[in-house]
């Protein structure tokens, strides 16, 4: 469903018109004209068109066949990075056939999405910090920008304890990147775009419910039916807090190499919970908090039984398929985020009993 939007949108900046990108009438005309109105709109930074601009050279279906190998070169990227930098005792082999258990990644696979990408550039950012590189990890992280609402929430906790060096990188990257949206759509991108983003919800095959979001605007809207400004409020004050916490977090688990980690691992989950926009195949950038809880669990003693037994049995509910594929059955999948938010607030007590040991 989602993939021939990515394509349209290379079909525009290949045919000159990245000044129409956000356009929704002209999206229709290319999706009608390459995939008979399959699929929703294009709503990623001009730049990310660029990616999927060498697979727009082929028809759509070869596209699609040919950016799933890509996509699965990027698994095995991940399984590797995480066996050698990561998670040592567990073979990349091995990881790549568990990973392909985990219902998002088989999401994004089938949709012909980005969240691999990501995924790949979270995890490559984390082994960078964790070796001293804040530069090279901030390069890595502003090349996520193209789900800048992800991004943002995830690297702040870590801009606050390293904020020189990494936010160089970010913002070198995101600056390269305003310039490069700029040369595909000109300068009215800068205007056209949020204005875009603004409207989406209005427009009717845009694909956004609140059913679908495993964060807690999805949790709220879908609690909360009719009552949008409540919703909306009580959103941003959970939102607030928890990057309260995951920032919080990152400052006592800063002169702690396992608190670190689980620092890390939090921040993402925090940024799953307050990004505003999330659809089911983004929750594959949990692989990455999951494989660190996992390294943490394993590695660390003295952590409370109850406080294992708790996480572990968590990480399976949310790792393991049944959960995930009754949510998608009752389309209620927003309620995925309740074991996010148990793995959240309790990596947020285990480093504060850490800290206080």
């Amino acid at each position: 469903m989602d993939f021939p939007d990515f394509y349209a949108a290379a079909r525009m900046v290949r045919d000159g018109r990245g000044r129409d990108l956000y356009d929704p009438l002209i999206q229709d005309q290319y999706l009608i004209r390459y995939s008979g109105r399959v699929g929703t709109y294009f709503i990623h930074p001009a730049f990310e068109a660029l990616v999927y601009l060498p697979f727009a050279l082929l028809p759509l279906s070869w596209a699609y066949a040919v950016w799933s190998v890509f996509k699965a070169l990027q698994l095995i990227a991940v399984a590797t990075v995480i066996e050698k930098c990561l998670l040592r005792r567990i073979s990349w082999r091995f990881l790549v056939i568990a990973f392909l258990l985990f219902v998002p990644v088989l999401l994004d696979f089938l949709q012909g999405q980005d969240s691999l990408l990501l995924l790949l550039l979270l995890t490559s950012a984390v082994v960078l910090l964790e070796r001293k590189r804040c530069v090279a990890a901030g390069c890595f992280l502003g090349c996520g920008l193209f789900k800048f609402h992800l991004v943002f929430p995830a690297v702040i906790p870590s801009l606050v304890v390293k904020p020189k060096r990494l936010l160089w990188g970010l913002v070198s990257v995101t600056i390269a990147l305003v310039l490069v949206s700029i040369w595909i759509s000109g300068w009215v991108v800068i205007t056209a775009y949020p204005r875009f983003l603004l409207q989406l919800t209005a427009l009717p095959l845009a694909g956004i419910h609140d059913a679908q979001k495993a964060n807690l605007r999805g949790l709220f809207g879908l609690l909360l039916p009719g009552y949008q400004h409540t919703a909306f409020y009580l959103t941003l004050l959970s939102s607030a807090f928890v990057m309260y916490l995951a920032v919080r977090s990152s400052l006592l688990a800063r002169q702690d190499n396992h608190g670190t980690r689980l620092s890390l691992a939090n921040a993402v989950f925090g940024a799953v919970l307050v990004g505003y926009h999330l659809s089911p195949h983004d929750l594959t950038i949990l692989l990455l908090p999951m494989v660190l809880l996992v390294d943490y669990l394993l590695t660390t003693e003295g952590i409370p039984t109850r406080t294992r037994f708790v996480l572990f049995a968590t990480l399976a509910v949310l790792f393991l398929p049944p959960l995930h594929l009754l949510l998608l059955r009752m389309h209620a999948y927003t309620y995925e985020c309740i074991p996010i938010l148990v793995l959240f607030g309790m990596s947020c007590a285990e480093i504060s009993r850490r800290n206080s040991a």
